[in-house]
């Protein structure tokens, strides 16, 4: 009987051999970001607490850290978030200044956090992600980077993460005669410190964001403004407006509260956490025939008519037909009221093009000017700046094109290991940013984790759950505001849809959603032909391990119930 037994096992099980190592040992892997913004901070911090045998790589195509703080100095440029919301949960900063801070005092707190923590090390800066190809065979990811002094060099990697953000690559319009003006000619997201405005003539081409905050700020220094406004924007009162000044304003901390945050960290999390809750609190005014809809539409409706002194031709222009909530509304203190002004004459038609000494409108009127000031937005593709060609030659800018189609915008179909920070169809316009972040992060990780555990080569979401996603995503799109008719870069600029940038659920629902990893609607490869590889010789790490618990399964929350 024992010499049958072992003839029996006197076979070759396909090729297949042990590899000699316990169960989920954790493989070498190398992980490049692309980014060293919040993005690639908060992966840096976490990697080097959670993740074990993960090589990391940041490029950062900047001289410093912090991304679109660090790019956009604006006159006026400030967060509409609350200071308290928009940080990192693990590291609460006690010394905000403001309840909505600037762009200068969001970067010092992103560069604090990066020297607190030493998490340049992990950076190279000045370094552009020039494409990124998938080598299918090796399971790799295969980089041209160009260096700082010019230079061109390779590199691989397992996960590659776009961590260079949605509003990112900024644009200038596309009017005919731009290259003819003569005078100073700025985007907002490359402003020129070192100009002044004093006394000139200065056109704004842009109503969103940055325009609201610009024109106020420079109103009062230029001799005359001229904003080219085509488009209604809803001007709102600051996100988490219950913790603001009055009317939702902005307003400054004072010594005495400053000391308590200081000294209490438990008040400092408490208040952090109660205006993170009151930000969550949003969806049901997202929906467009919702009550909260209708009484804070005639609300905010009726605030700007008196913002504009009841102005008929500037309330019949500014105040949009549009959901409350369709464009990203826009906080905008002292925005109306300085369209009021002596030295403002807005123009609301659109700027059809640039002459040498200034620009035409709609009627045919030329506006001279010395300065145009461009807010005219980002590149909202969803896509990295950086060419990238994925499994079958798939490539990203062609395969979103207009009408893109992701993974719970994290991940994409044909881009295997790739994580995007965020893509198409992100809870964009749900409060901070950064819990955000953090929890594409989580996601990330536990994918890592199992990659390096069980021997996995690549991941990549099915086809078939991205156009299922997609069919989910615009049939309950109907009935949120963001479908409504309006041109929005949540819509890439268009007026009737599809919405390609907002996620069609609540923040908590985003997050429930990435909380465990629903690994049926991706393909999975293998770094070999049996699956079942990882399981090793038998043991565990935790049997290996002078330390080790023999009986850990006794403490397993389900046994203790």
């Amino acid at each position: 009987m024992q010499r049958e037994t072992r003839e029996w096992y006197n076979q070759d099980f396909d090729g297949y051999r042990i590899t000699e190592q316990p169960l989920h040992a954790k493989r070498h892997i190398r992980m490049i970001c692309v980014g060293a913004g919040a993005a690639g901070l908060q992966i840096a911090y976490k990697a080097e607490r959670l993740l074990e045998n993960v090589e990391l790589q940041i490029y950062e195509k900047n001289h410093d850290i912090g991304g679109t703080w660090l790019e956009n100095r604006y006159p006026g440029c400030t967060c509409d978030i609350p200071s308290h919301s928009y940080q990192f949960t693990w590291e609460k900063n006690p010394n905000w200044s403001h309840f909505y801070s600037s762009s200068e005092e969001i970067w010092r707190y992103f560069k604090h956090v990066s020297t607190k923590y030493d998490l340049e090390k992990y950076v190279k800066f000045n370094t552009k992600v020039q494409s990124a190809r998938w080598d299918e065979d090796a399971g790799m990811w295969r980089l041209i980077v160009i260096a700082a002094g010019g230079s061109q060099f390779e590199d691989e990697c397992e996960v590659l993460v776009n961590g260079s953000g949605i509003l990112n690559t900024y644009k200038y319009p596309n009017i005919p005669g731009i290259k003819e003006f003569g005078g100073k000619l700025m985007h907002s997201a490359a402003w020129d410190d070192n100009y002044d405005l004093s006394g000139k003539t200065v056109a704004v081409i842009g109503g969103g964001s940055s325009a609201v905050q610009i024109i106020p700020n420079i109103q009062p220094v230029v001799g005359k403004l001229i904003p080219f406004l085509r488009s209604s924007v809803w001007i709102t009162t600051g996100f988490g407006a219950k913790y603001a000044g009055p009317g939702g304003t902005n307003f400054k901390y004072t010594d005495e509260q400053l000391e308590e945050f200081r000294k209490d960290p438990a008040r400092l999390a408490k208040y952090s956490r109660d205006i993170e809750g009151e930000l969550n609190k949003r969806f049901t005014l997202m929906h467009r025939t919702s009550k909260d809809q209708k009484a804070s539409r005639d609300l905010v409706a009726d605030i700007m008519r008196e913002q504009l002194d009841n102005d008929s031709f500037l309330t019949k222009k500014m105040i949009p037909g549009f959901d409350l909530g369709c464009r990203r509304m826009t906080p905008g203190s002292g925005y109306l009221q300085s369209l009021r002004k002596g030295n403002v004459q807005v123009v609301a038609e659109s700027v059809v093009k640039f002459t040498k000494d200034g620009l035409v409108d709609d009627s045919g009127t030329e506006h001279k000017v010395d300065v145009v000031v461009c807010a005219t937005g980002f590149d909202i593709s969803h896509t990295p700046h950086f060419e990238v060609t994925g499994r079958d030659g798939a490539n990203i800018k062609e395969q979103f094109g207009e009408n893109p189609k992701a993974y719970l915008s994290i991940t994409a179909p044909n881009f295997p290991n790739m994580f995007l920070f965020l893509g198409p169809n992100g809870p964009v316009s749900h409060s901070s940013f950064l819990p955000i972040l953090e929890w594409h992060t989580r996601y990330l990780f536990q994918m890592v984790e199992k990659m390096q555990t069980e021997n996995i080569k690549a991941f990549a979401p099915k086809m078939d759950a991205a156009e299922e996603l997609y069919q989910h995503t615009h049939e309950l799109m109907k009935r949120l505001v963001w479908s409504s008719p309006c041109r929005s870069w949540f819509k890439m600029g268009k007026q009737h849809g599809p919405v390609t940038a907002v996620y069609p659920g609540s923040r908590l629902h985003y997050f429930e959603m990435l909380k465990n990893v629903r690994y049926e609607d991706y393909d999975i490869t293998y770094r070999s032909k049996n699956r079942f590889q990882f399981m090793g010789n038998g043991y565990t790490q935790c049997e290996l391990n002078v330390d080790g618990d023999p009986v850990w399964y006794f403490d397993d929350p389900f046994v203790l119930v």
